[in-house]
């Protein structure tokens, strides 16, 4: 990147963090940084390139919006396990209530966890890519007691909720602020979820699922993506077959299938070797 470009991107930067609608959202510099560099590229005026990376960054961070007070959750969470396991289930289902994609999985949350672990067996080890609330699920997906299970999100709030969960939980305390997109994890596992995530990944930037993917050192990979539009009008099962089949390098995976659920369907293949 050119000295000017790079004096651009700084005070861009700036600018997006100064906004209104995202301040005390503590957004990650690595993020910011990939958006706005990807639009400086793209754009000769930085001000059609900040426009840009506005509309994107409104597309990754609107699920934080009306989010959970997480310091309120904090002390819910530590007086449910000071009184027991039903406690703690019903504020991990208070928890998955407050987004779309993690509510309507309730209904079919033990069934989800079963049919996934049908096909990749009991991992002893997972990764949680974007994880949003899906760590609040735990109670329910009936992990091994010594399973490790690292948890990725860019909302440092959350993680530090979900890193306490984890801890009060008895669990190695795996999660981390982390931008999948710009740091593919690195570490080695069983399984790897990545829940109703992949098709707004591809709005930030398009085909960026398939470097992701093939960055990740797993097994088996799980990708869910909306079976309908939000407002439940339209079909989007050809849409996301053709996503996933425009990020996926058959040459490395060497099996995969699909699983219906009534809010989703979820994509799996495993890798070579």
């Amino acid at each position: 990147m050119s000295p000017q470009k790079s004096s651009d991107l700084e005070g861009l930067m700036a600018q997006l963090r100064a906004g209104k609608t995202y301040k005390g959202l503590e957004l990650p510099e690595e993020t910011l940084r990939d958006l706005l560099a990807l639009e400086l590229s793209r754009y000769k005026k930085p001000a059609e390139a900040l426009k840009s990376a506005r509309a994107k960054l409104h597309n990754v961070m609107a699920p934080y919006l009306g989010d959970l007070d997480y310091a309120q959750a904090a002390q819910e969470l530590q007086a449910a396990f000071s009184s027991g396991p039903d406690a703690v289930k019903d504020t991990c289902r208070a928890f998955l209530q407050q987004h779309d994609s993690t509510r309507e999985r309730l209904v079919y949350l033990e069934d989800f966890y079963k049919e996934i672990f049908a096909i990749c067996g009991q991992p002893a080890s997972v990764l949680d890519l974007a994880c949003g609330l899906n760590p609040f699920a735990l109670p329910w997906i009936g992990l091994p007691s010594g399973a490790r299970y690292y948890a990725y999100d860019i909302h440092p709030p959350r993680v530090a909720l979900i890193t306490d969960f984890l801890r009060l939980s008895g669990k190695e305390a795996l999660a981390e602020v982390r931008d999948i997109l710009v740091r593919p994890p690195q570490v080695e596992a069983d399984a790897a979820f990545l829940f109703k995530e992949a098709h707004r990944l591809e709005k930030r930037r398009k085909g960026c699922n398939r470097a992701l993917w093939s960055a990740l050192k797993v097994k088996y990979l799980f990708v869910s993506l909306p079976r309908r539009s939000l407002d439940g009008k339209r079909d989007l099962r050809e849409r996301m077959r053709g996503l996933v089949a425009d990020n996926l390098n058959p040459a490395e995976w060497e099996a995969r299938g699909e699983l219906d659920f009534p809010g989703e369907t979820v994509f799996w293949m495993k890798r070579h070797g």
